[in-house]
């Protein structure tokens, strides 16, 4: 662990030991990532009190950052905090109702003077404290005289100030109204998105982002029909392993590893100015940001989703969120591959989430490659002007991946 910072106010060890708790209930049930979120109280030698985090590297205060750090450390943030709100009302629905309590008292808008980036990670100090007590007052007798106080400048005496000034405040705010424009008529009216191979050169590559589904149904066997399907989540998931029903459903290929396979084949026909981002999951309050991996880093990157393994729910509309937040879409073209074997399982509304992004990221397009029989994450497609696409066994999925990811490819059907 390392300090981050220590402060000279002093408080007593019970109000520290409760915080202490706070975090140990968030380790419990999420990973360090989620937990580390809040810096740990310490007090030091000298009583006073520190602040210390297991995450490593140099700490730089949010206003340090540059805009677009912000923007993204804010955003992990609310990731974070959902995570934690998801947890209270789940723990609330099994009448845990003073832990969920204690938990949503950790939820809100973050103190900005209090907020670090450790390694673009999130990291709060100084919370779930009163403020330190005012210093005392000093006693008039000791007080410095008032100075006199200086006669101001009449007003007009400034006025050819604020006339040097005028034409400035007026191209910012012309520049004001024409970026908003744009954008209110991409809000309105948004164009069809063209094929990054069918653009000029000098055009700037979409930002593309794939979601893996990684939910313990894809250790499925591909050709399972819908019948099955819904007899393994019902009674054969009970079973013990050597049931030959159940073992013939979980044999191989399963649509994990169809999935890595077509997910390989469409990396070899991606455009070679695409970086690509990949979001998996781990269960409902874990989704996972890959990173994003240039052209150079595609067999790095196909290695690592051949190491990825599936199990517990399926969070598509905080993944969905988490890659909308990853991708411009706003005043830039994004796309989002979604490779999908079913409805969010995780109590959320995908398709209110896909209106949300729409309304906000008029330029994000979102392609649904659903290899079940539900239908409904197909409103995610509809929604931002995506296509969905069905896939029933091996050949089709490779297929349709490829032609889900064809705005960022090298050969598509330029028009």
């Amino acid at each position: 662990m390392q300090r981050v910072t220590r402060e000279s106010a002093t408080y007593p060890q019970q109000a520290l030991s409760a915080l202490d708790a706070k975090v140990e209930l968030i380790r419990r049930h999420f990973p360090p990532s989620v937990a580390s979120l809040y810096a740990v109280p310490r007090t030091g030698e000298d009583g006073k009190l520190q602040w210390w985090s297991e995450l490593a590297g140099q700490p730089h205060p949010y206003a340090e950052l540059n805009a677009d750090q912000q923007r993204r450390l804010l955003e992990k943030y609310q990731q974070r905090q959902h995570a934690i709100g998801h947890l209270a009302n789940e723990l609330q629905s099994r009448g845990q109702d003073d832990t969920a309590t204690r938990l949503r008292s950790l939820i809100g808008a973050p103190d900005l003077a209090n907020l670090y980036s450790l390694n673009d990670e999130p990291l709060v100090v100084r919370w779930g404290l009163p403020p330190p007590p005012p210093a005392s007052a000093i006693p008039p007798a000791s007080m410095p005289p008032q100075p006199t106080p200086v006669p101001r400048k009449r007003w007009w005496l400034r006025l050819p100030l604020w006339w040097l000034l005028l034409p400035l405040l007026l191209l910012v705010l012309l520049w004001l109204l024409w970026f908003w424009r744009g954008y209110l008529l991409h809000l309105i009216n948004p164009t069809p998105m063209i094929s990054h191979a069918c653009q000029p050169g000098n055009v700037r590559p979409p930002d593309f982002a794939v979601v893996l589904d990684t939910s313990g149904s894809m250790n499925l066997n591909i050709d399972v029909s819908p019948a099955d399907d819904q007899w393994f989540h019902s009674t054969g998931v009970h079973l013990p392993e050597n049931n030959p029903r159940r073992a013939r459903m979980l044999s191989e290929p399963t649509r994990l590893t169809v999935a890595k396979q077509a997910f390989g084949g469409m990396l070899d026909t991606l455009h070679p100015d695409i970086n690509t981002r990949l979001i998996t999951f781990d269960g409902c309050y874990n989704q996972i940001d890959r990173g994003l991996f240039g052209q150079s880093q595609r067999d790095q990157l196909k290695r690592s989703v051949q190491q990825l393994g599936a199990n517990d729910g399926t969070p598509l509309a905080s993944s969905l969120e988490l890659a909308a937040s990853q991708v411009d879409g706003r005043l830039h073209d994004a796309l989002v591959v979604m490779f999908v074997d079913g409805e969010d399982g995780c109590e959320r509304n995908a398709c209110a989430v896909s209106r949300s992004i729409a309304r906000q990221q008029p330029r994000l397009r979102v392609n649904v490659v659903n290899i079940s029989d539900s239908e409904l994450s197909n409103c995610i497609a509809e929604n931002t002007g995506g296509r969905v696409y069905t896939a029933r066994n091996a050949a089709e999925v490779s297929s349709m991946l490829r032609e889900a990811s064809e705005e960022v490819s090298t050969d598509p059907s330029c028009p």
